[in-house]
């Protein structure tokens, strides 16, 4: 699973900008300019002082010549804290001195009660610089569950499932999850997979992982699980192999004792590895993987 570095909103925002850019139009009604495409940008804040601040993620969308037209500084924010105030205040005009554009703060809050809380930190600055952050929570996304929208945003499908894991209805998110999933082809399809595993609670990401295994044809479930062996095809075919097989299983919530997983990566049997991975797919216990 991603490390907590690579927070589920933030990776999408990177995988496809655009996503901010959808944010900031539809949930708080900011006018973004007509821009021909967005890029990362550095997320580290350096002052005179000898100390470096790092947002969660920094986006700048660009004119065809790649001259910033505006930033944006992405933060998740799942607990309180109040030096926040100051922070998030250094992001924005670092950006805006250094780019000589507006720059729009994005904070993502899991918890409703914890947004109220930095709403309110902002509403009297006093003599303080102002700062307008755009904070919301998964209340403000919708439940994406339209077909055609998930293929045309196909990152907004994955946010809304994931801000919406705690959602009964849920589930009603999978089939255009998937569809937006099979929009971006297999390379990506892979990196937004991650994603989704990532921000589900286990108990949605188990039952995700078995609507993909009988529903999703096989041509896609056989491409999502190429390109995770692929991913790790540098540290060797078999080794590479041996820890999709490990990645699949943590995905669908399977146990893998130690001993397991010593086997499973000890082996060098290409053809016993491939039949390992096909099992994965379906597996509910790790001897379904490697029994028989």
């Amino acid at each position: 699973m991603p490390s907590a570095e690579h927070e589920s909103p933030v990776a999408l925002a990177k995988l496809d900008p655009s996503l901010v850019a959808w944010l900031l139009t539809h949930v708080f009604n900011v006018k973004v300019p007509d821009y021909h495409h967005a890029r990362t940008h550095a997320t580290d804040v350096r002052v005179l002082v000898p100390r470096t601040y790092h947002a969660d993620g920094m986006l700048l969308f660009c004119d065809p010549a790649d001259r910033p037209l505006l930033a944006a500084v992405f933060e998740i924010q799942r607990r309180w804290d109040a030096t926040k105030r100051r922070t998030w205040k250094l992001y924005v005009a670092q950006l805006e001195t250094e780019l000589d554009v507006d720059a729009a703060l994005l904070v993502y809050c899991p918890d409703p009660r914890t947004a109220r809380r930095y709403r309110g930190l902002f509403e009297f600055d006093g003599l303080s610089l102002s700062l307008r952050p755009f904070i919301f929570t998964p209340n403000d996304v919708p439940l994406v569950v339209d077909v055609d929208l998930a293929r045309t945003n196909p990152a907004l499908a994955v946010l809304s499932a994931i801000c919406h894991g705690q959602n009964a209805q849920v589930e009603a998110t999978f089939p255009a999850l998937m569809e937006a999933l099979r929009s971006v082809g297999p390379r990506a399809a892979i990196l937004y997979y991650d994603v989704v595993l990532a921000g589900l609670p286990a108990a949605v990401r188990t039952r995700w992982e078995a609507f993909m295994t009988t529903t999703a044809d096989y041509e896609l479930r056989s491409e999502l699980l190429r390109e995770l062996a692929a991913r790790y095809e540098k540290q060797g075919e078999a080794r590479g192999e041996a820890r999709a097989i490990l990645t699949v299983l943590d995905g669908r919530g399977v146990a893998v004792p130690a001993e397991a997983r010593e086997q499973i990566l000890a082996c060098t049997d290409l053809p016993q590895l491939d039949t390992w991975l096909r099992r994965a797919g379906n597996a509910t216990s790790v001897d379904d993987v490697l029994g028989g």
